[in-house]
């Protein structure tokens, strides 16, 4: 027995067994022994493994606590690096936590602030982004949970900045309400400075652009309004039968003038497209108006210089299109007057082909060919440039703005075509264009280029102009196509005789001393009198200001007539309202 376990040992005595029982439990007693013994070497066992683990628990949680020691070293460095404030206020309204760039944004000192109420500092934020920030931080239900807005700010040193704040609320680890505030003040004075730079460069841009606006109105006012005078002088001149030595001088009077408006007219028709205003037309033309304007144009011109004009167009052409006339009237009288201008010998042709007729539209291509003096290769990709030719020999020698073949680039392009060149120097050059135009429904073809008397005879017309050249221009032509008219010197009288008598059209005037025809127009408009509500008001004007067409529908007017005008434009508005005139009489 003396070799058994101690506990083993102990119960044997406690229960005092005799020897002979003992010697009759004795391989039993030896089973208990050994599970005692077992039992004994696991435990020494299990705890030598307690003990390797709780020295390696212990090295962990150094070395971890080693890590973490160096990491928030690390980490409180990169804050305090950041350039950018981060901060925490508790929900008292206390700043809690401030990095060191407050002090370099601010001007204030961390110590000093920290404790303090955060209003402290909005003092020195602007008034009406202080109200927004404090009503965040005072709010109680907490209904928005984060704020940022710009705001402006006066620093310690008195110089004023730009800030990016943004707050937040801090929610509870419970889930239960909230614990403060944290946020971050980013400086934006720089990018705010460039913001506003920019921002008053462009406002004085947009006043440079009124500004330049104003000066082309007026100088177009200024210019058209002699050039009205000289105008419509030479067609009344040419139409009184001169004799062959008047008629020479006349048409050579004719083109000067109206070389000069063309002229007038490119400048501002740029100024138009550069500033995106030029709005198209989409509406039925005669396709063979255009065509005859131009012969009746050019073709004296190329006589003159001992050139040939030929417009040749496809017979499948119909006679009626939809579109913009007047501007392709302008592109093409541009390419034709460049092509006579350059061309000394041979001819200059216009070519009309349909190149496909679908349902809707037709795919029609235009050529304008020429033998003059060609354009070098190494030149013809800058000609479209504005005021660019081909060379300053090419200016003295032919003259011209160097905008003609711009414009022409620019309103196709707004037309979603593309003009295109082949030149040769020496033997010639050819613009072409393709473009897509909507099909007409009408057939018939009205005369347009000759007057009749009978046809405006019995109109009744109130003039209303200032300008006494103007009346006398007006109403020669008055008196020759038998029309009846009234002159009223501004608006208001203007709309005194709208009031006593029914006219058959008010061409008015838009620039009057009393009152404008703006107003006049809107004031017969508005009368008790139904009659003027329906009555034809032509704005007759020498303005070329971008928004005049828009602003005389605004005011009432549904016509318009440009100065100088071209008397077949006038002898239309003038049928358009006789035509008109059962209408309102009903």
């Amino acid at each position: 027995m003396s070799h058994y376990h101690r506990l083993l040992k102990r119960q044997l005595k406690k229960a005092n067994f005799s020897h002979t029982d003992l010697e009759k439990m004795v391989d039993f007693l030896e089973q208990v022994n050994s599970a005692y013994v077992e039992h004994n070497n696991d435990l020494a066992h299990l705890e030598n493994i307690l003990e390797r683990s709780s020295q390696e628990l212990f090295q962990a949680n150094k070395k971890l606590r080693s890590n973490m020691d160096r990491l928030s070293t690390r980490l409180e460095g990169v804050v305090n690096q950041i350039e950018e404030v981060i901060f925490e206020v508790d929900l008292h309204g206390n700043w809690n936590y401030l990095n060191p760039a407050w002090e370099k944004l601010t001007g204030f000192k961390v110590s000093e602030c920290l404790g303090q109420p955060i209003t402290q500092f909005l003092i020195h934020v602007d008034r009406n982004d202080r109200c927004v920030l404090e009503e965040f931080i005072a709010s109680k239900k907490h209904n928005a949970l984060s704020i940022s807005q710009i705001v402006q700010i006066v620093a310690k040193s008195g110089e004023k900045r730009w800030l990016d704040f943004s707050l937040r609320h801090v929610p509870h680890s419970e889930g239960k309400g909230y614990t403060g505030y944290i946020g971050t003040l980013v400086d934006i004075t720089k990018l705010k400075e460039t913001e506003l730079a920019l921002l008053e460069t462009r406002n004085k841009e947009i006043k440079a652009n009124q500004a330049k606006d104003e000066f082309l109105s007026t100088m177009s006012h200024e210019i058209r309004t002699p050039l009205n005078i000289v105008i419509g002088t030479t067609h009344v001149l040419l139409m009184e039968d001169p004799k062959a030595e008047q008629l020479e001088n006349l048409n050579a009077l004719k083109y000067a003038s109206e070389h000069l408006l063309g002229l007038v007219n490119n400048v501002l028709d740029f100024n138009k497209i550069e500033s995106g205003n030029l709005k198209l037309e989409h509406s039925v033309f005669s396709i063979q108006h255009i065509l005859e304007g131009l012969h009746s144009i050019f073709s004296p011109k190329a006589a003159n210089k001992g050139i040939k004009f030929k417009i040749k167009k496809d017979a499948e052409l119909p006679e009626y299109l939809v579109g913009d006339s007047v501007r392709l009237a302008q592109v093409l009288n541009n390419l034709v007057n460049n092509g006579i201008k350059f061309t000394e010998k041979g001819q200059v042709n216009l070519d009309i082909e349909v190149e496909t007729i679908h349902k809707d539209t037709i795919d029609l291509r235009f050529e304008v060919k020429d033998t003059g003096i060609g354009i070098p290769s190494d030149k013809q990709d800058v000609i479209f440039d504005v005021f660019t030719q081909a060379s300053l020999d090419t200016t003295r020698k032919h003259g011209g703005t160097g905008l003609g073949l711009a414009i022409c680039k620019k309103l196709l392009n707004l037309m979603n075509s593309e003009i295109q060149v082949d030149s040769t120097a020496g033997l010639g050059t050819s613009f072409y264009f393709s473009l897509t135009l909507g099909l007409s429904g009408r057939t018939a073809l009205t005369a347009r280029n000759t007057f009749s008397k009978e046809e405006l005879e019995g109109l009744t017309v109130l003039i209303v102009e200032d300008f006494e050249m103007n009346i006398r221009m007006l109403t020669r032509f008055f008196d020759k196509w038998g029309i009846s008219y009234d002159i009223a010197e501004n608006g208001r009288i203007a709309c005194e005789k709208a009031e006593a008598k029914n006219y058959d059209l008010i061409l008015m005037d838009l620039q009057m001393p009393e009152m404008d025809g703006y107003e006049a127009a809107s004031l017969i408009r508005e009368s008790e009198k139904g009659y003027n509500k329906w009555v034809p008001i032509a704005a007759f004007t020498a303005s070329a200001g971008l928004d005049v067409k828009e602003k005389i529908r605004q005011f009432g007017m549904n016509m318009h007539i440009s100065k100088p005008f071209n008397p077949m434009d006038l002898y239309q508005v003038l049928k358009e309202a006789k035509h008109f005139r059962p209408q309102i009489h009903e």
